[in-house]
C-alpha cells in the first residue's frame, strides 16, 4: 500500500495535503476491500511498495485499519439492548437513567452508550508480535534490561505495583502498546547510556498516545501508562493527565472503590489507580495553579476505609499519604490561591484575618507528618525513601502554605508584622530544609533522578524562593544568611549535574538553570554593594522599589546559549532577581514547565521588594 507524507508548510497547506492524503488513503482501502471479495485467481495481488520489509508492511497494515477506524464516525446501532446490571434496580422500581443513558434508549447508537465497559479491551487481548519491539525499532535484549531496571527503581519511587500485574514484558507487550512503549521511554530517560534509545521510544511513545485519543478501545493499562508518563515527562505531563482521566473515567474507574471494599482485587487495582490518578492530578494542578479536575466524592474522603481491605499493603500506605496530603493543599489552594480584583483594597496581600487559617494549615501538615511517617516502612529496592519521603513532602507543604504570607509585601512600608514576620520565617525554614535534607540524606540523593516531576519542580522553586527572599529579607525582618543561601544552592547544582542521567532529563536544565541565577545573583549583590559606597540616602532609598513579578518575556531563551558562559553579560535592570531572569534560567522548551510553576508561584509574590 502507498505511503503519503505531508511536507512541512503553514497549517492551512497542511490541513489541505491531510485531507488528500486521507482521500487517497479512502480510495486505496476502498480497492482492496473490493480486492478481497473476488477469489484469488479473479485478479492478482498487488505488489508490496519497494524496500518494504514484511514487518512494516505488517504495520502498515495495522495502521491503515486504525487510521480508517478514526476517519469514519461511528454511528452503529445496538441491536439488542444491553443487560442489566446486577447492581440495577428491578422492573418494581422507577428507574432514572442520566440525559445521556435516555439518548441512548431512543437511538441505540453505540457511540452513545453510558456503559463504556463493552468498550473495554481486557487484558491479554493484544498480539506482542504487532509492537514496536516486534517490527524492530527496539532490540528485544535492552527492551528486557529496560523493563527489569524499570521494575527495581522507578516502579518501586512511584505507586505503580507492577509487578503485582506484569512480572514480565510479555505480560506487558499483550496487555497494552501504550504501557509497553511509556516504561521503554520512561526508563531510558533515566539511564544515561540510552539516549539514542529514549528518542525511539519517545517518538513511538508520543505516536501511541495521538492514535489512543481517537481510539474507541480502551483498557486499563493504557490509563496506567498515561499517568506514569505524566509523573516523568515533563513536557507532556498535563496533557497526559487530563487524556489519562478522562479514559478512566469512560472505564468507570472511578466507580470501582466500592468493589473494591467487598475484595475484589481487580476493582481493587482499580480504585488504586484512580487514587493514582488524583495524586498526579493534584501534582500538577496545585503546583502550576490551576484547578483540579478529580474532585474530592466518597473514595477520596473515606481513603482510611481502603487500607482496611485484606488486599492492601506498604504501597497503599504511600499512595493514601499523598491523596490525605493533597487534600489539604487543595483547601488551602481553594482559600488562599484566589486573586483579588485590582480595585479591591490589599490587592495580592494576604490580610491578617486569614491568619489562623494559616496557623491551622500548618497544624494540619504536622498532624499529617505525624499520622503517616510512622506507617511508612522502608523499602527493599529504594531503603529508606517512603518514611523519607514523607518528611520531604510536608517541607513541600510548608513552604507553599507559608508562602502565601508574603504575597503582595511592599518592603517600603517597613518591617513585617510578628504573625507575617513568622509565617514568612516558616517559609524560609521549609526552603531551606527542603535543600539540606536532600543533600544530607544518601537514600534522597541516590532516588534524586527516579523521583516524579513534582519533587524536581519543589526542588526549584525552594532555590529560586530562598535567592528571591535573601536580598530583602533584612528589610522584611526575616534573618537569611545569603552566604549560607549562596553555599547551600551551589552544593545542590552540584548534585543535580553529577546526578543527572542525560541532557533529555529535566533535573539538567534545573542544574544549569540554578548555576545562571546564582552567578548573577553574586554579580549583582557585589555591584550593588560597591555602587551603596557612592550613594546618598535618598538613592538608596529609591532602589527598594516595588517589584511586580509578571510572565516575563514572550520568548523563550534556548539553554544551550548560555550553558557555556555562566558568567556573561550584566542584569537586565536593578533587581536582584525578576522575571526576565526566571525566564532565561528557567524558559527553555525543555524546562518550560519549570518555569511554568515558578511564574505561577511568584506571582503570589507579587508587589515584594525583588
Amino acid at each position: 500500500m502507498a505511503t503519503y507524507s505531508i511536507p512541512p508548510a503553514d497549517y492551512g497547506q497542511k490541513i489541505d495535503t491531510m485531507c488528500k492524503a486521507i482521500g487517497q488513503l479512502q480510495q486505496t482501502v476502498d480497492r482492496l476491500i473490493q480486492q478481497s471479495n473476488l477469489s484469488s485467481g479473479d485478479a492478482p495481488r498487488e505488489a508490496s511498495p519497494i524496500g518494504s520489509s514484511p514487518a512494516s508492511a505488517a504495520s502498515n497494515q495495522v495502521h491503515t485499519q486504525r487510521s480508517l477506524d478514526f476517519t469514519r464516525m461511528a454511528m452503529t446501532r445496538d441491536n439488542s439492548p444491553e443487560p442489566p446490571h446486577q447492581s440495577e434496580p428491578t422492573h418494581t422500581s422507577v428507574v432514572v437513567t442520566e440525559p445521556m443513558g435516555s439518548l441512548y434508549e431512543l437511538t441505540r447508537l453505540r457511540n452513545l452508550r453510558s456503559n463504556q465497559s463493552k468498550l473495554a479491551r481486557r487484558t491479554g487481548e493484544l498480539e506482542a508480535g504487532n509492537d514496536f519491539i516486534s517490527r524492530g525499532l527496539l532490540d528485544n535484549a535492552e527492551a528486557e534490561e529496560l523493563f527489569d531496571y524499570f521494575l527495581k527503581t522507578l516502579n518501586q519511587y512511584l505507586w505503580i505495583g507492577l509487578e503485582e500485574l506484569h512480572p514480565t514484558l510479555d505480560s506487558v507487550r499483550k496487555s497494552s502498546s501504550l504501557l509497553t512503549a511509556t516504561i521503554m521511554t520512561v526508563t531510558a530517560l533515566h539511564r544515561p547510556t540510552s539516549v539514542a534509545t529514549f528518542d525511539n521510544c519517545y517518538t513511538e511513545f508520543l505516536a501511541s498516545v495521538s492514535s489512543s485519543m481517537f481510539d474507541r478501545y480502551h483498557s486499563v493499562d493504557d490509563v496506567r501508562g498515561l499517568c506514569i508518563a505524566a509523573f516523568w515527562l515533563s513536557d507532556v505531563s498535563w496533557k497526559l493527565c487530563g487524556h489519562a482521566i478522562r479514559i478512566a473515567t469512560e472505564l468507570s474507574i472511578h466507580q470501582s472503590f466500592f468493589r473494591a471494599l467487598d475484595g475484589d482485587r481487580e476493582h481493587f487495582l482499580r480504585a488504586r489507580l484512580w487514587y493514582m490518578l488524583y495524586v498526579c492530578d493534584h501534582h500538577f494542578s496545585i503546583a502550576y495553579g490551576r484547578p483540579p479536575t478529580i474532585s474530592e466524592n466518597v473514595q477520596i474522603r473515606e481513603h482510611e476505609r481502603f487500607l482496611q481491605i485484606p488486599l492492601a499493603g506498604p504501597l497503599d500506605m504511600r499512595i493514601l499519604s499523598q491523596v490525605s496530603l493533597f487534600q489539604i493543599l487543595t483547601r488551602v489552594h481553594e482559600r488562599f490561591a484566589e486573586q483579588r480584583l485590582p480595585h479591591q483594597p490589599g490587592h495580592g496581600l494576604l490580610s491578617e484575618s486569614s491568619f489562623p487559617d494559616l496557623r491551622q494549615f500548618n497544624l494540619e501538615i504536622d498532624q499529617w507528618r505525624i499520622h503517616w511517617q510512622v506507617r511508612q516502612v522502608h523499602n527493599a529496592y529504594i531503603g529508606a525513601f517512603p518514611p523519607m519521603g514523607n518528611v520531604l513532602y510536608s517541607y513541600f507543604a510548608k513552604l507553599q502554605i507559608n508562602a502565601f504570607a508574603v504575597r503582595g509585601v511592599n518592603t517600603n512600608q517597613g518591617s513585617l508584622s510578628t504573625e507575617r514576620k513568622e509565617f514568612a520565617n516558616i517559609a524560609v525554614s521549609a526552603a531551606t530544609s527542603i535543600l539540606t535534607y536532600i543533600l544530607d540524606e544518601p537514600d534522597l540523593r541516590r532516588c534524586l533522578v527516579g523521583t516524579p516531576l513534582y519533587v524536581h519542580t519543589m526542588i526549584a522553586f525552594a532555590s529560586v524562593f530562598l535567592m528571591k527572599m535573601g536580598p530583602r529579607g533584612r528589610a522584611m525582618g526575616v534573618q537569611l544568611d545569603m552566604e549560607f543561601v549562596w553555599s547551600l544552592i551551589a552544593r545542590m547544582v552540584h548534585l543535580l549535574q553529577s546526578s543527572v542521567t542525560s541532557n533529555r532529563h529535566l533535573l539538567y536544565y534545573i542544574a544549569a538553570g540554578l548555576d545562571k541565577m546564582l552567578t548573577r545573583l553574586k554579580e549583582t549583590t557585589a555591584s550593588t554593594a560597591n555602587n551603596d559606597l557612592h550613594m546618598s540616602p535618598y538613592d538608596q532609598s529609591s532602589t527598594n522599589q516595588a517589584f511586580e513579578l509578571n510572565e516575563g518575556p514572550s520568548y523563550r531563551a534556548d539553554w544551550q546559549q548560555y550553558l557555556p558562559q555562566i558568567h556573561d553579560g550584566a542584569l537586565l535592570d536593578q533587581n536582584l532577581i525578576n522575571a526576565n531572569h526566571i525566564c532565561e534560567a528557567f524558559g527553555g522548551e525543555s524546562a518550560g514547565g519549570v518555569y511554568n510553576l515558578l511564574a505561577n508561584q511568584f506571582s503570589h509574590l507579587d508587589g515584594m521588594n525583588f
